[in-house]
This record gives structure tokens, sequence and C-alpha cells, in this order.
């Protein structure tokens, strides 16, 4: 069959000497200790790499990575870009501390899939590897090696070989492939310089894929770059993919730029950070961690100092899962659902691991904030899809920019928009579309609109002449520096109807401006209707209708003429001009006789309905007084 490459990575694990590198030889024919420290040692220091060719034809990648306790950082660099695992375990020594720790750290990797080899077959005899492997199972139970393959070889004289390659291929098949979605993720295990070429750079493709000719960045430096070529275990390639070994030779960048640890990635789609909000899990054997402790954090290739940021609690117990911030000393650059390794400053003994929630995290400044950061991390522990990512951290955030929430996502702005369309149709989120755009959750619009309205209500009360206020006295309000951007937000408010916004001013949605002229002529309608009226008073709410007045209108009518006393409103909410008052007046005064209700109602022409209140309105001003059903007349 002919060969064909597949990007799939088996990491090897376990104790120095007990013969991972022989076996890798055996299977590949390469040698994966390649420098001369290592031949002088006789041990692996740094990863090794070979193409390893399955009995299918395809062939993958096997990395080889160092057993001794002092080169963890190179082994948790390596089991970072694996699919599985082979733990080698030699049949004379059987299971030693760095077979307990390396299968630790793959488990906290979140490796599913491998198997186990007992090597060194040829130095026992029955008994002693019926021992070793009796070793072996005690130590994989409950683990996620428990009911995977377990075979005896020997890397010496190829016993057990072919079955192994055959559980390989099996292995192989069984294992989902990485997802080749996402943006080029590639860290960095290797940089050197080839004469001619310039600088290479190698590691294993985590995320997405990438093509020659492509703008790559190198983080966290910045540098920016150009693929020249690609090779895939020594093989020229247009494109490499998630889960294949990468070389790739970079333009215009100098070996100064790039170092083991770096980050190739896709341009404008990953942040480095020193605050990582990620989900924490304590090994069952080790020692409680406190806050703030200080400890080694191990993420793809990167090594550095960290400290421990507990949310909620002073410290995590044995065997316990739960949410925290890693507060690092140097930024570093990791991508969504990268696996990590905590250890000990001092001695440096594996003792954490878990999972990066948000590569790109912000420290808490108040117990709101916190409330909110717990809550959220919290919802990303669940793996949700990226519309469920987005809407969490517009929630937590309150306001942020679209850009900023796309590289925070390591996805675009074009993704990020039609991920956020349903949230916006529906008014549970709102966008302000100018420059960078603006995402903006409901609870913060909310508290927007609400600084706003207290803000109107105080200036229409000082102002009732203005139309509204400006943008720019909004922008100021709500401590916005650019008045464009204050502009589209108060649009937005407008539609979602918290206010009204035209001609640039904002207003409260019942508000009317005072206009003096306007006013003027609207007082004057209402007095000459009410002279019209005469005796037979209009109420209140005839006039309003007579004159398509507002109640606002009114009501600003009514409070003014009543301050001016040039209107009173009578029993039974009539309304009393001074011209009508002063021709009532004159009617009492011209009765000869008795002033009684019928004889008022004679010289007025009116009904009761307008005698009697107007009488009693005389009568609390003091100029009649009632004896009995008659008036009498106090004041001539």
């Amino acid at each position: 069959m002919a060969n064909q490459e597949y990007p799939f990575v088996i990491g090897t694990a376990g104790h120095i000497d007990h013969g991972k590198t022989s076996l890798v030889k055996r299977l590949t024919d390469v040698d994966c200790d390649r420098l001369a420290e290592e031949k002088r040692r006789g041990m692996t220091i740094e990863l090794g790499f070979a193409p390893f060719t399955l009995p299918s034809g395809q062939t993958v990648s096997i990395v080889d990575v160092p057993g001794h306790e002092k080169f963890i950082r190179q082994m948790v660099a390596g089991a970072a870009g694996v699919d599985a695992v082979m733990l080698v375990i030699a049949a004379d020594d059987g299971v030693m501390p760095q077979t307990r720790e390396h299968l630790a750290i793959l488990s906290l990797l979140g490796i599913k899939n491998g198997l186990t080899v007992i090597n060194k077959i040829d130095l026992v005899d029955e008994e002693m590897l019926e021992m070793a492997i009796e070793d072996a199972r005690t130590l994989l139970a409950g683990t996620f090696l428990a009911d995977k393959p377990l075979l005896p070889v020997s890397a010496v004289t190829g016993a057990g070989i072919e079955e192994l390659k055959k559980a390989l291929q099996q292995m192989t098949e069984s294992t989902e492939a990485r997802s080749r979605k996402g943006a080029f993720f590639l860290p960095v295990d290797r940089a050197f310089h080839i004469s001619g070429f310039g600088t290479v750079v190698t590691g294993t493709a985590i995320n997405g894929e990438v093509s020659e000719g492509e703008e790559i960045e190198v983080l966290p430096g910045g540098a920016l770059s150009k693929i020249r070529s690609l090779q895939v275990h020594g093989a020229p390639v247009e494109k490499a993919t998630a889960g294949q070994r990468v070389a790739a030779n970079l333009a215009g960048i100098s070996l100064d730029d790039v170092k083991r640890g770096d980050v190739v990635t896709a341009k404008n789609r990953f942040t480095p950070s020193k605050c990582l909000d990620v989900q924490i899990e304590l090994l069952a054997g080790a020692e409680p961690l406190k806050h703030w402790q200080r400890l080694r954090l191990h993420v793809g290739t990167t090594d550095v100092v960290t400290r421990l940021s507990l949310l909620d609690k002073e410290q995590i117990a044995p065997g316990e899962k739960t949410v925290a911030q890693l507060i690092t000393e140097e930024a570093v650059v990791t991508s969504i659902d990268s696996c990590f390794i905590l250890r000990t400053y001092s001695p440096l003994v594996t003792v954490a691991g878990g999972k990066i929630l948000m590569p790109a995290g912000e420290r808490p400044k108040n117990k709101e904030e916190k409330a909110a950061l717990i809550k959220f991390i919290e919802s990303l522990a669940a793996s949700p899809p990226l519309k469920e990512r987005l809407l969490a951290l517009i929630n937590c955030r309150g306001i942020i920019s679209a850009a900023k929430a796309a590289r925070m996502n390591e996805t675009t702005a074009a993704e990020l928009m039609r991920a956020l369309s349903s949230f916006e149709a529906r008014g549970e989120i709102g966008i302000v579309r100018y420059g960078d755009a603006a995402l903006i959750s409901a609870e913060k619009l909310e508290s927007i609109s609400s600084k706003l309205t207290k803000a109107l209500e105080a200036f229409h009360k000082e102002h009732p002449e203005r139309k509204g206020m400006a943008a720019e006295e909004c922008a100021k309000i709500l401590e916005l520096p650019d008045t464009k951007f204050a502009r589209e937000l108060l649009a937005l408010l407008e539609r979602r109807g918290a206010l009204k916004f035209r001609e640039e001013r904002a207003s409260l949605n019942d508000f009317q401006p005072f206009d003096a002229g306007l006013f003027a002529s609207e007082v004057e309608a209402l007095k000459k209707y009410a002279l019209k009226k005469g005796f037979a008073m209009p109420t209140l709410e005839e006039a309003q209708a007579a004159l398509a007045y507002s109640p606002e209108q009114m009501r600003r009518i009514i409070s003014y003429l009543k301050e001016r006393k040039e209107l009173s409103i009578v029993t039974g909410g009539f309304l009393l001009v001074p011209e009508t008052e002063a021709a009532f007046r004159e009617k009492l005064e011209g009765i000869a006789g008795e002033i009684t209700l019928a004889a008022l109602r004679d010289a007025t022409e009116s009904s009761r309905k307008y005698t009697l209140p107007l009488l009693e309105y005389f009568d609390s001003k003091g100029i009649t007084r009632r004896v009995g059903e008659k008036r009498i007349l106090i004041k001539r």
C-alpha cells in the first residue's frame, strides 16, 4: 500500500532506561538520541521525533520523550501534542517512580487512548515477566490505560514487535482524529538556523492548518513572518495540519526572535497573557495547594513560574477539581482547552493539572467582578459551543470590543458576528457598530439606560425649553471619550425603546420640549375657550379634548395660570377665568331680593350644574355666606 501521511502523534512515556528510545528505533529505524550528550549519557534529554509506518501503509509520528526526573519539562512538552501514548515499563525493573509520574501527567493532560508495553522481556524469565505484568496492571487500574492492550516485547530481539505494530495500527484507527478546526497553533520545541535557509522551527501542530506563503505571528514577542517552506518528517509539503510534526522555515525572522516555548500562530487570533482562567484538578496523593502558592506551570512547550489564585477558597484538597486563575510571571500564549501540568516550585513534584478555559483572562477588581468571573469560568468548564462562550463572556464583562472578544475566543470578527446574530435579534445583547464594534450585555444596557434616564429627568426639569440633551453631554455622563460611539449607543437605546434620540439629542420618551411662543398661544387659546363658555364653565377634560392638548401640555398650562392667579378650578373640576368670576359677582350684586339658587340660575341663564359650584366657590372666598337655602352677600 502506498505511503500516506496521517496526522496522528504517538508519544512514549516511562521511567529512564526502560528502553523507550530503543523501542522507537526498532519500530521506525530512527535513532531519536540525536544529541551528542544523549549518546554520551545514554539517556534522552530532548524530544526525539520519528515517522512510523503502520502496517496499513499510513505514516504517523512517534515522539520519544525523556524519562529522567530532571527532564519532566521536555516530557510535558512532548505529551502536550500527542493523540495517544505508548507507556513503556521494563520487565526487569517493573513500575518505577517516573512511570507513576508520567502516567499521572498523561492523565492530567487529558490523553484518553494508548497502550502499555512491557519491554526487555529478553532479560527475565517467565515468572519475573508475570510479576512485571501484574505490577503494571496494578498501576494501570482506574486509569485511562486500564482496559487498553498490554504487550510484552523485546526491542533487542524483536520479540512481540509485529504484534505491537498491529496494536498501534488498531489504536490509531480507534482513536478519534484531532480536529483541524480553529486557528493554526504550533508550540515551538526547537528553533535553529540553517545556512542558506534562515530560521527553522519545529513542533506539533495543535490546531488548524498552515500553508506555504501564509502570514504568521510568533508570540508572545509578536514578530510577523511568512511560511517560506514546510516539511513533515523531512518531506516537503505545501500544507501542514493539526496532529502533524511540522518543520517550518520562517522568512525575514532572526533566530533571536523565536525560541522554545514560543508559539507560531495564525495572525491576530491569539493573545499573550499573564492571567489564565482554568479548571484545575489536584492529584489524590498530593498535598493541598494554597491560594497564591508559587508553582511551575508546564503548558505546550512553555515552562513558567506562576501563582495559583483561588477565587473563592483558601486551598484545594487532594482529588478536588475547581476553577481558578493562574497568574504567571511572564506572558504566555495558550489555546482554549489546552491541558497543563502544575509542579511544586521546590522540590519539583507533579501535583496538579487541568485545562485552559480562557487563555486571556483578567483579574477581578471587587467582589461583584469575582462572583461574575466564577460564574463565567464555571460555564466554560462545560465546554459550550462558541456562541454560548461569547454570550457568557459578554455577560461577565458587561461591555467588550468585538475584536478583543474574537481574539480571546480564537475566532474572526465575521465568525463572531454570525455566532451572536440570534442573541442580538432577541435583544439578549446589544451591538454598537462603530469602529471596532462593541458587544454589550442586556444587564449593562439596562444600567446605562437607567443612568441616562435619571440624567434626562434632571435635564428636562432644568431646561424644559431644550429639545433634549446633546450627544456630547450624554457621552460625558456615561464617561465615553468618543462622541461618535455615544451617538451609536443612543441610537441603539432608542431602537430598544429606552429613550428618544432625534436631531443629535436624547430625551425621555414622553418629553415634549417647552416652546415659549407656542406655550403663550396655547395659554391664550385655553383662556379664550373658557371665557367663551361663560357661566357654562368647561371641565379640565372637556377643554383638553376641545383644544387637542396632551395631558402634559394641559398640566403645564393649568399650573402656569393658577400660579399667576389667572385661573381657578372650582368644585366639579370646572375651569373659572377671572372675567367669568367678575361677571358672576355682578349678577350677585344685581339681585334686588333674596339671593337663591333659582334667582342666580335665572340671572346667569345657566343651570344648577354650574351655579352651585360658583356659589360654593364664593362662599369659600368669604364673599357670600349661606343661611339656610339663601345666600347673604357680605362684601359689596
